[in-house]
């Protein structure tokens, strides 16, 4: 039996918990879930609707029976939770992939996952092709080209367009935005980039993806193209992904990849 706990309840979060607590995955139970002391009240409410334990210290998750954990409450959390909760033999799921931008954090939860006889999951997030990208890294280095377009809704208040004064209100074509690596693209867009962290975590190389984001009025979904070119050939994958409906910034299928990650944990038949 997976027991597992949720921290943040938020948009990702909830969805994640929900289907878990309504037994979308068999042999998976939803045990706790996790938040801010601010957010006390939602907690409570929350797991009386679930049935399952609440609270606001996400260190206690194991103490509660935990022995998956899903992090899906930001850049800040998964920094400060992540290796503690290995080291107090959970594995945990990433959402917030932006937190291993920080330089030798990959090399931090290696260490602390090895150490604790634990794992720690990359879901694939809003994007596709992690299988393909893995197999042509055995054969040698690989470029990664990632092009992420939004709406400009989507994009408003990311830190790089307010300090590069970029102002998209009146926008009426495609326009891009930004275009640098992937550790530059999350520190400017923490809220809309966290895939090219995963595909620089897989590659092993911050600066061996390049990250383009365009703004597009006439978009009403979130649409990534990874390019990929190596050894063994290309390739390409483009996804048209609808917003999330509680968080525009977020695509709905981020939420569904942290659940098709806990059922192939719960396999005995892996694919890919």
């Amino acid at each position: 039996m997976i027991t597992v706990g949720v921290i943040g309840v938020g948009a990702l979060g909830a969805t994640i918990a929900g289907r878990l607590a309504a037994g979308a995955i068999p042999d998976v139970v939803l045990t706790a879930i996790a938040g801010r002391p601010g957010t006390h009240d939602r907690l409570a409410s929350l797991a009386s609707r679930w049935d399952c334990q609440a609270t606001t210290e996400p260190l206690k998750l194991p103490s509660l029976g935990v022995n998956l954990v899903v992090e899906a409450a930001g850049v800040d959390a998964a920094g400060q939770y992540v290796a503690p909760l290995l080291a107090a033999g959970a594995d945990v799921i990433v959402m917030s992939s932006g937190a291993l931008a920080k330089p030798g954090m990959v090399k931090e939860l290696e260490r602390a996952a090895e150490a604790a006889h634990r794992r720690v999951y990359l879901p694939s997030g809003s994007v596709a092709g992690l299988d393909g990208l893995l197999a042509a890294l055995e054969g040698g280095a690989v470029e990664v080209q990632l092009t992420t377009t939004k709406h400009p809704q989507a994009l408003a208040g990311a830190p790089y367009l307010t300090e590069s004064a970029i102002d998209l209100a009146d926008l009426d074509t495609p326009r891009v935005v930004f275009d640098g690596n992937a550790r530059e693209a999350i520190a400017g867009f923490p809220s809309n980039v966290n895939v090219a962290i995963t595909l620089a975590a897989a590659v092993g190389d911050f600066e061996r993806v390049r990250v383009r984001v365009v703004a597009d009025p006439d978009t009403a979904q979130t649409m990534h193209r990874v390019e990929l070119a190596a050894d063994s050939g290309t390739m390409t994958v483009e996804l048209a992904n609808r917003p999330s409906p509680a968080n525009p910034r977020s695509s709905s299928l981020a939420a569904l990849s942290a659940l098709a990650t806990i059922r192939r944990h719960a396999s005995a038949l892996q694919i890919g």
